[in-house]
């Protein structure tokens, strides 16, 4: 039972080596079994909606609103971008398939000085993590919240008003995954869409959005990870990349350096 997949199509993968990519946090730098409640909620729910009979193969015409919340978890972020990492994590030719995957996105050498290829990059203790909390740079927050560019950056009067006192206008990025080297502190931030759109509903700052944050989170110093627990403060500010991971469909669609797609 211990080696049971938790679903057969959209995570073919044990509970325990799911638990393994959820990242350490806290002062024990412990991984949150609270992370693993979304993946077996949704499973269950959609396995109880198809387990049905009169849901079974019999879902044609049916209107979204009954089949959307059920079925969430065919068109889920969180699932493709797991289901995707962990098979090419996993493989017995991880880092063959890696270098290739970001050739493509890439080109043939990485981007940056240190690494002479796509193989160094993977070579090592290498983590992947799922839904990763990274501090927002302070310096972004020490200027936003001043009051001569707060107005600059948002017009809602109830927004402002909200604003006003606040130390902090923005908390942690949450990026999709990380795929991180501790040996050489290489790291890649992973954004998966599926069929959503970049977000934009940032609070405090209408002209950011959702890859704004991350890139932000990319170039911030190396010590403002320095209270995170290892190895996520290993990431090197010069050694980090960002990825969009999205289906094959929208290839032709989204011409975007340093996109991989899912066929």
């Amino acid at each position: 039972m211990k080696n049971t997949l938790l679903h057969d199509i959209y995570l073919p993968f044990p509970e325990k080596q799911l638990k393994a990519h959820i990242p350490p946090v806290g002062k024990k730098c412990e991984s949150s079994e609270k992370n693993l409640v979304y993946y077996k909620e949704s499973i269950i729910r959609y396995e109880k909606y198809m387990g049905k009979k009169s849901n079974l193969n019999n879902r044609k015409g049916k209107p979204l609103k009954k089949t959307r919340n059920p079925c969430q978890i065919e068109k889920d972020e969180r699932f493709w971008i797991a289901s995707t990492l962990m098979n090419v994590y996993y493989s017995k030719n991880r880092i063959k398939e890696l270098s290739n995957l970001f050739s493509i996105a890439y080109g043939d050498k990485p981007p940056f000085s240190g690494i002479l290829n796509w193989k160094e990059c993977f070579k090592g203790k290498l983590h992947l993590y799922f839904e990763v909390d990274l501090p927002s740079p302070q310096c972004y927050k020490n200027y936003l919240r001043k009051k001569e560019n707060f107005p600059k950056h948002h017009f809602i009067p109830y927004v402002l008003d909200c604003a006003y006192g606040k130390n902090n206008l923005e908390g942690s990025t949450q990026v999709d995954a990380i795929i991180l080297n501790e040996n050489n502190g290489f790291a890649a931030l992973i954004e998966a869409k599926v069929l959503s759109d970049i977000s934009i509903d940032i609070t405090y700052d209408c002209v950011r959005n959702q890859i704004a944050r991350n890139i932000d989170v990319m170039i911030s110093e190396n010590d403002e990870r320095k209270n995170l627990c290892p190895p996520l403060k290993l990431i090197k500010k010069d050694r980090i990349l960002f990825l969009l991971l999205t289906p094959g469909c929208l290839k032709t669609i989204i011409h975007f350096q340093g996109c991989i797609v899912i066929r």
